[in-house]
Formats: C-alpha cells, sequence, structure tokens
C-alpha cells in the first residue's frame, strides 16, 4: 500500500509540474485560469458488476458518500489538469440462493481528470481513477471482508462539471473499475466482479480563480478618409455625380439606363426599347405579330385573339365558319345558313297563310315538310320561328296573328314528329318591316314567317 501511495504521489507531482511550466510558457495577457484549489463531497452511487455471473446471483446498486480536496493547474487556455484525493465509499449488493450481502468498501481515491473549458458555465473530465482498498464490510452481517478485496483498483472516469468558473459548483461523473476487485470469494470464484459507479456533488473553490484577458491597447486612429457623399468609392472631388452612387467608367455616375426599363446600357440587349430582365432588356417577342406576347400566346406561331390566349377563334367542326359565328358549333354546315347545314329545297317565303288568317296554304305544309325531313336528318337541331305582318289592321291584331302563325308552323312541325322542345315561336306584329308597306309588294313581303336554325 504504501509503495502504490508513493507511487501515485509522484505521478501527481509530476503532472503538477508539467502543469506548471506549461502555464508558465503562456503569455499573460491571454484569458486563463490560474491555479485553483478546495474541497469537494457528494454521494456515490455504486454496483458490483458482475462479468460469468453464476446462476442465481443477482446485484443492486447501493448509495453512498465521498468527500475530499482537489487542485488544478491550467494547461493553456482551455485545458487544465485536475489531481483529487477523497475518502470514497462504494460497492454493492448481492443476493444468491436467497442470501443477500451489502458489500461497503472504503477507498482512498485518487482521479486524475483533464478538464476541457467548453464554456463559461460547462467543462467536460475525463481520467484514470486509482482506488486504494482501506477497509470493506459486508453489512448485512456486520462481517470484514477486506481479506477477499484486491488492495487497488484501476478505473477511468468521466463527466461534466457546472460553472466551473464559480466559487460553488456542481459536478458528476461515471466511473468504471478495470481490475478485478474480488480475489477470492466463495460462491463467485468463477465470476469476475468491477467496481462501477456514478458520483456526484459540489466544489468548493478556496483559491485561486479565473483571470480574464487584459485586452489590447486600441490602435491609432486611422487618417481621415477623403469625402464620398455617396459611398460610391470615389471621391467627391472627382465624382461628377456626388449625390448618387455610380462607378468609375461613368466618372462616379450610374450605369445609364436609355430605355427606362430598369435594366442598365450595358446588360441591355434593346438599350433603346423598355424590355423585361429575361430577355435581356428587350420586350417579351411576338413571333406571330396578332399582339399577344409569346409568354402569354398559347399559338405562338399562329396569328390569333386575346380572348383564346393568342390562338385563332376555333371551328370546331371545321366548316370554315368559326364557333363564334356558327349556329351549329359542331355540326358541319354552310355560312350561308350561320355554320349550319343548309335545308335542301326549303324557302321560307313558300310557308304561306290563308289571308288574314292563321292557316298554312298548301305550299306552306310542302316547305314545312321539307324543314321536318331536315330535323330530322339533324337530331342536334333546333329552330326558331319568327311570324309578322304588314300593317293592315290594328297593331293589336296584328300581334296575335303573327304568333298565331308562328305557332301554326310549330304544330305542323311537331305533327311530322319533331319535339316541340326543339321549337320555340316569337310573333312580331308589324314591327320589323323589311320592306314598303306602303305598295302591294311590299306587305306581301313583310307578311312573312322566318326560320333560324341552331344547335
Amino acid at each position: 500500500m504504501k509503495k502504490k501511495f508513493l507511487f501515485l504521489t509522484g505521478v501527481v507531482c509530476m503532472c503538477a509540474f508539467s502543469a506548471l511550466h506549461a502555464q508558465d510558457m503562456t503569455t499573460t495577457n491571454k484569458d486563463h485560469y490560474s491555479v485553483y484549489g478546495g474541497l469537494l463531497g457528494g454521494a456515490n452511487y455504486s454496483n458490483l458488476r458482475v462479468t460469468d455471473k453464476p446462476a442465481g446471483l443477482s446485484t443492486d446498486w447501493r448509495w453512498d458518500w465521498a468527500a475530499g480536496i482537489f487542485v488544478g493547474f491550467p494547461i493553456g487556455k482551455t485545458i487544465s489538469l485536475e489531481p483529487q484525493a477523497l475518502f470514497s465509499r462504494m460497492g454493492g449488493k448481492f443476493t444468491q440462493t436467497g442470501i443477500k450481502t451489502d458489500n461497503q468498501l472504503d477507498y482512498l481515491s485518487v482521479p486524475v481528470l483533464v478538464k476541457l473549458h467548453a464554456g463559461k458555465y460547462f467543462d467536460f473530465m475525463v481520467g484514470p481513477q486509482f482506488d486504494f482498498l482501506m477497509s470493506a464490510k459486508d453489512k448485512e452481517h456486520d462481517k470484514d471482508i477486506k481479506d477477499n478485496i484486491k488492495k487497488n483498483d484501476f478505473a477511468l472516469t468521466a463527466g461534466f462539471e457546472l460553472f466551473p468558473r464559480h466559487v460553488v459548483s456542481f459536478y458528476a461523473r461515471y466511473i468504471h473499475g478495470f481490475d478485478k476487485v474480488y480475489e477470492d470469494n466463495s460462491g463467485l470464484s468463477t465470476a469476475k466482479v468491477y467496481n462501477q459507479g456514478v458520483q456526484a456533488g459540489l466544489k468548493v473553490r478556496l483559491f485561486g480563480k479565473h483571470a480574464k484577458a487584459t485586452p489590447p491597447p486600441p490602435p491609432p486612429p486611422p487618417p481621415p478618409a477623403p469625402l464620398d457623399s455617396d459611398n460610391d468609392g470615389i471621391p467627391d472631388n472627382e465624382d461628377k455625380c456626388p449625390n448618387q452612387a455610380g462607378v468609375a467608367k461613368y466618372g462616379g455616375c450610374p450605369i445609364p439606363d436609355s430605355d427606362g426599363d430598369g435594366i442598365n446600357d450595358e446588360e441591355d440587349k434593346c438599350p433603346q426599347q423598355a424590355g423585361v430582365a429575361k430577355y435581356n432588356g428587350c420586350p417579351i417577342p411576338d413571333t406571330d405579330g396578332d399582339g399577344v406576347n409569346d409568354e402569354e400566346d398559347k399559338c405562338p406561331t399562329i396569328a390569333g385573339v386575346a380572348k383564346y390566349n393568342g390562338c385563332p377563334i376555333p371551328d370546331t367542326d371545321g366548316d370554315g365558319v368559326n364557333d363564334e359565328e356558327d349556329k351549329c358549333p359542331t355540326i358541319a354546315g354552310v355560312k350561308e345558313n350561320n355554320g349550319c347545314p343548309a335545308i335542301e329545297k326549303f324557302s321560307a317565303s313558300a310557308v304561306q297563310f290563308v289571308t288574314g288568317g292563321a292557316t298554312l296554304t298548301k305550299g306552306g305544309n310542302t316547305a314545312l315538310s321539307q324543314l321536318a325531313l331536315y330535323m330530322k336528318k339533324y337530331p342536334e337541331t333546333k329552330v326558331e320561328i319568327n311570324g309578322y305582318t304588314d300593317n293592315t289592321g290594328k297593331p293589336e291584331a296584328n300581334q296575335k296573328l303573327s304568333e298565331k302563325r308562328a305557332m301554326a308552323a310549330k304544330t305542323y312541325l311537331t305533327k311530322k314528329g319533331i319535339g316541340a322542345d326543339r321549337i320555340t315561336t316569337n310573333g312580331y306584329g308589324d314591327g320589323s318591316p323589311i320592306a314598303d308597306n306602303s305598295t302591294k309588294e311590299g306587305k306581301a313581303k313583310n307578311r312573312r314567317v322566318e326560320f333560324k336554325v341552331s344547335q
């Protein structure tokens, strides 16, 4: 025991000498710790770790205490060496075949910690720990077991310290033993038993402190810079635009933008024509010249109209009559019938009525029969029938007569099998003449029925 203690004392002294020598080598104007030291105390939560555990053996942790002294030696700005000397009560509990033991092991523990100062409020620490057995006892049976315990132990320990620059700090560290602590223990001869534990507590610093770096003297003030009102790096006495930031190439003035499009002339491919950055300062192109630029034009190479996003007005049925003018946009027709198919052998003027009445003439029936055939051939079509009169008689009577004549034409068509929902009628009386009512010929033209086909 004495030889090991002397050896450990030598190791600590060598570490202390190295640390002090390293501290002397550092410059005095750096931020650093001075040599420090004090007292510490805390709790041990320890266990005897067993490998190759015999059948029926269980282990448990036990609480106890530790106390001692510490001294720290700075090594540079962020690392220090901190040896400690502690009385540390450790051990663990065993239960085997119903028999319990509470093994209390008292050590002189000497951890030699390397501390890394990670910040103002936090340090990491790691290093070896040398443990020298002072006494050993089975508290469960009040029995001395020192003869069965190895007299020293080697462990590694690591942890952290909170508020290390304060007078009082908190620390916690884990201890992991590497030497078998039982030399001979009946029932455990095949097992390997090691120390392990967690120690946490408080440290009270009695001397030493953290030294702040002495800031270097401030440098002399620089000579005053020449006045540059717009901060463009060109002195006012050389700047043609002293209140507007610019470049040397233009005498301190900004790069010009002749067309005012926000793109300076050096980057603008169309400097005399306002444009956009995407096209290097040129306007958005309109390839087909229809007034809709290519970015909005769905048909950029075919002239169209804005309503159809730059495409031509569609002609769905391909009959040469665009959909906006085509009354039958999905049935190919002729321009003369507003895009609907032509009605063969039909003339609206042939639809005649008896004088002063709404009865169809024979010729009128014949004409309407052609219209019925047409509507059967094209079941998608509808027809609007509008009746008109001349100005003979009272307007009220003419209005009723025009309505009756339009309805008479509808009735004929429905009898021919045309659905009534495909036919609408209107009467306009004498209000819409197409010829002069002062002549017999004009009156004849005004007494008419018009047919408008649609889809």
